[in-house]
C-alpha cells in the first residue's frame, strides 16, 4: 500500500509539474470581432469607451470610394434597379435578356430551390412549409388574379429587396436569377389560369394523349382489384 501510495504520489507530481509549463495566453487574449472596438487597433479611429480606455475598430477601414468585386455598375441600369428613366416598375425583361426556353428553365430552377418552400411549386401558397404552418400568416398565392395586372418588375424587386415578411434573396440570387423567377411566375399565372381553348393544336394532341393514359392506368386498377 505504501508503495502505491508514492507511487500515486510521484505521478501526481510530475502532473502538476508538466501542467505548470502550460501557457494559456491563447486561451486569455482578447477576440476581435468585426465590426467592433478592439485594444489591438486602438490606434486606428481610436475610441474612447465608458471605462476611460481607447479602443479601435477591430476591422480595417477601406480606402474612399471602394467598390465591392462585381459591382461596379450604372446604378440606374433597368436591370438592377427594376424601373425605367421614370421610376416606374418595368413590365418586361430589361437588355440583355431576351424570353426565351433557356431562360425560363433557369427560373424554374431557381424557382424550386428558392420559392417552392413557401409558395409551391404551383405558385398557389401551399408550400411544404405553409401546409406544415411553419409561417405566421398564410402564405400568398403568386397566381392570384389580382397580381396578374402587376408588372414583371413587382416580382423582382419583392424577391430582391423583400417584401413583407420575406427576407431579401439577393445576393443568394442574383439579377439575372431574380428576372429568370419572375418570367417563369408568369409562366405559372397562365398555366394555372389556362383556358384549352388557348392551346396550339400539338398540345391538346398531347392533352387527348395524357387523358387516354389516364383512362387506361384507372380501367387496370379496377380490373387487378375484382
Amino acid at each position: 500500500m505504501k508503495v502505491h501510495r508514492w507511487l500515486l504520489t510521484g505521478l501526481l507530481g510530475v502532473t502538476a509539474l508538466g501542467l505548470s509549463g502550460c501557457r494559456t495566453d491563447m486561451w486569455v487574449q482578447q477576440r476581435v470581432k468585426a465590426q467592433d472596438n478592439s485594444e489591438f487597433y486602438a490606434l486606428v479611429d481610436p475610441v474612447k469607451g465608458f471605462d476611460g480606455k481607447i479602443y479601435g475598430d477591430g476591422s480595417r477601414p477601406m480606402p474612399p470610394n471602394t467598390i465591392a468585386r462585381g459591382k461596379l455598375h450604372d446604378p440606374n441600369d433597368p436591370f438592377y434597379t427594376g424601373k425605367d428613366a421614370q421610376g416606374n416598375l418595368l413590365n418586361q425583361l430589361p437588355p440583355p435578356l431576351k424570353l426565351s426556353r433557356e431562360l425560363l428553365n433557369h427560373g424554374q430552377e431557381k424557382y424550386n430551390a428558392f420559392c417552392a418552400n413557401c409558395h409551391g411549386r404551383a405558385g398557389d401558397g401551399k408550400g411544404m412549409i405553409a401546409l406544415r404552418g411553419q409561417w405566421p400568416r398564410p402564405v400568398p398565392s403568386l397566381v392570384r388574379e389580382q397580381l396578374h395586372t402587376q408588372p414583371l418588375a413587382y416580382f423582382f424587386a419583392a424577391g430582391k429587396y423583400g417584401f413583407g415578411i420575406m427576407y431579401p434573396q439577393y445576393p443568394q440570387l442574383n439579377e439575372k436569377d431574380l428576372w429568370a423567377i419572375a418570367a417563369y411566375i408568369r409562366v405559372l399565372q397562365l398555366s394555372q389560369n389556362a383556358n384549352i381553348k388557348d392551346l396550339a393544336p400539338e398540345d391538346l394532341e398531347k392533352l387527348a394523349e395524357a387523358e387516354m393514359a389516364r383512362k387506361q392506368r384507372q380501367q387496370q386498377t379496377i380490373a387487378q382489384e375484382n
